[in-house]
C-alpha cells in the first residue's frame, strides 16, 4: 500500500467508522464514491495529457534497465494490486471509468502507443507530479469506498422496511430516499428532476458493488426473479474470483425487499446501460481524431477550441499508428513514438524534433552554401519571419543563439553564420510559413525547404 496515498482512503474509512449503523451511510457513502469516481477519471486524464507518469520512479527505472522508452503500462500498474484485500484491482479502476469514455479513450491512446502523450499547450505547466497525487490519492479513496457499499446497501434497506421505525427522513420510495429528493405530486417539473437524480444515485451504488464484487449483477438478476414470484438460483460464473459472492446476494435481496416493481425496472436499465458501455465504443472513440481533447488544461490557460482540436488530431494519428496490424520488420511502437515527437509535447519541443529531423534529410553540400543564402537575403528572410509572427527573442531560442546574434545577422553584418544555425534558420522560417498559411521566401533552396513541408506535423 501506498502510505502517501491514503489521506481520503482513510477520509471514507473515517466518515463510514463516525456514521455506523445509521442508515445515512447510504446516501453518504454515494455522494463520496460520486466525487471520487469522478476524480479518478479527471486525474488520470490530466496523467496522460501532461506525460506526468514518466515522471514516476518505477517507470524510470524500468526505462533505465531495459534501454526503452517509458512504458505507460508499467506506471499504471504500479499503482494497481493483484490482490482483492490489499488494494485496487484493475477492475476497480476500470468500473471508476465505465461511463468516462473520454477518458477511457485516452487510456486506450497512450497504451497502445506507449509513448509520450502530452497535451499541445504553449505554455509550461506547473506541479505536473500533483496530477499523479491526485490520481493515486483519488484511486485508493475508491478502494476504500466499494468495500462499504454492499453492507450499507443491506444496513439502509433493513431500516426502510422496518414498519415499526418512524423516522422522518423516510419517503416513500426507497430511491428518493437514496437521491435525497422529495417529490411534489402538485409540481410536474420536479418529477424528472427526481427521477434523474434517482437514476444517478441507483448508478453509483450499483457501480460501487459492481466495482466490489463480480457477482452483484448476477444477484440482482436471481433476486429480482424470486420477488416478482419466479423460480431462479445463482449460476456463479466459474471464471469470478468466489470473494464477494455473499456480499452481493445479501445485497440484491435486500434491495429486492424495498423496491417496487417500478424501481426494480429503474435498476434493471441502469445495469443494462452499464453493461452496454463497452471497451468497443471506446477503442472508436480512440480511434477518432476529431474527439476534442479533454484535458482541463486547454481550459486553465486560455487555449481556443482550435488548439483542443489540434491536439485531438495528434493523439489520433499516433493511436492509429501504434495500432496498424503487425508486420514483420516494422516497428510500430517505434513509429509511433517518433510521430508522437513531431505532433505532441510542448510547442518548443515540437519544433525541435522538427528541425532535427528536416535537418538530418538535408545533403552536406547543400548545408555548406545554406550561411551564403542567408547573408545575401538578409533583408527578406528578417521580413518573412517577422510577417509569419514569429518573435526575435523566440527565434533565438529555437536556434541555440543570442537575441543580439540574430539581430546581427538578420542586417548581414559581420561575419557569416555557422552552418548549423543557417540551416536551421532557413527551415525554421520554412516551417514559420507553413504553420501561418505563406509561401517560404523564393531565395531558400528547395533541398531545404522541401525536408521541412514533407514533415507529417503540424505544430
Amino acid at each position: 500500500m501506498f502510505q502517501r496515498h491514503l489521506h481520503r482512503h482513510d477520509d471514507v474509512n473515517l466518515v463510514m467508522s463516525a456514521l455506523g449503523d445509521d442508515p445515512q451511510c447510504l446516501p453518504v457513502l454515494i455522494a463520496l464514491g460520486a466525487t471520487l469516481r469522478r476524480d479518478v477519471a479527471s486525474a488520470l486524464r490530466e496523467v496522460i495529457a501532461t506525460g506526468a507518469w514518466q515522471g514516476d520512479a518505477r517507470v524510470r527505472s524500468a526505462a533505465a534497465h531495459w534501454r526503452e522508452q517509458p512504458r505507460f503500462q508499467v506506471f499504471l500498474e504500479h499503482g494497481l494490486e493483484k490482490r482483492r484485500d490489499r488494494g485496487p484491482k484493475y477492475e476497480h479502476l476500470d468500473t471508476a471509468l465505465l461511463t468516462f469514455p473520454e477518458t477511457r479513450a485516452a487510456l486506450y491512446r497512450v497504451s497502445a502507443a506507449e509513448c509520450p502523450q502530452h497535451c499541445r499547450t504553449k505554455t509550461g505547466t506547473f506541479a505536473e507530479d500533483r496530477h499523479v497525487d491526485d490520481y493515486r490519492q483519488a484511486l485508493f479513496g475508491w478502494y476504500a469506498a466499494i468495500q462499504h457499499a454492499h453492507a450499507c446497501v443491506v444496513r439502509a434497506a433493513r431500516w426502510f422496511a422496518d414498519p415499526q421505525r418512524s423516522d422522518s427522513r423516510r419517503p416513500e420510495a426507497f430511491t428518493d430516499w437514496l437521491s435525497g429528493t422529495r417529490r411534489r405530486h402538485n409540481s410536474s417539473g420536479a418529477v424528472p428532476e427526481a427521477e434523474s437524480a434517482a437514476q444517478r444515485a441507483l448508478q453509483e451504488t450499483i457501480l460501487m458493488m459492481h466495482a466490489w464484487s463480480p457477482h452483484t449483477f448476477e444477484a440482482i438478476d436471481v433476486a429480482f426473479q424470486n420477488a416478482e414470484g419466479e423460480d431462479a438460483s445463482h449460476g456463479w460464473g466459474g471464471s469470478f474470483e468466489p470473494a464477494g459472492r455473499y456480499e452481493a446476494q445479501a445485497a440484491a435481496d435486500a434491495l429486492a425487499s424495498v423496491l417496487s416493481p417500478q424501481e426494480r425496472q429503474q435498476v434493471r436499465d441502469v445495469i443494462d446501460g452499464i453493461e452496454s458501455d463497452d471497451e468497443y465504443h471506446d477503442m472508436d472513440l480512440a480511434k477518432d481524431s476529431t474527439l476534442a481533447c479533454t484535458s482541463d488544461r486547454h481550459r486553465a490557460y486560455g487555449a481556443g477550441p482550435g488548439e483542443r482540436e489540434d491536439c485531438a488530431t495528434a493523439r489520433g494519428r499516433v493511436y492509429e499508428e501504434a495500432s496498424q496490424p503487425w508486420n514483420e520488420g516494422v516497428d510500430r511502437a517505434a513509429d509511433a513514438a517518433r510521430l508522437a515527437r513531431f505532433l505532441l509535447g510542448p510547442h518548443t519541443d515540437r519544433i525541435h524534433n522538427a528541425l532535427a529531423a528536416a535537418r538530418a534529410a538535408v545533403a552536406r553540400d547543400t548545408t555548406e552554401s545554406a550561411p551564403q543564402v542567408w547573408h545575401d537575403n538578409a533583408e527578406p528572410l528578417r521580413e518573412a519571419r517577422e510577417a509569419g509572427g514569429l518573435d526575435l527573442h523566440d527565434a533565438a531560442g529555437h536556434l541555440g543563439i543570442k537575441p543580439a546574434t540574430l539581430q546581427r545577422f538578420e542586417q548581414a553584418t559581420g561575419k557569416l553564420p555557422g552552418r548549423p544555425v543557417s540551416l536551421s534558420y532557413l527551415q525554421l522560417l520554412t516551417l514559420t510559413c507553413t504553420q501561418a498559411g505563406r509561401i517560404a521566401p523564393a531565395c531558400i533552396p528547395q533541398a531545404i525547404s522541401q525536408p521541412v513541408i514533407s514533415l507529417p506535423t503540424t505544430l
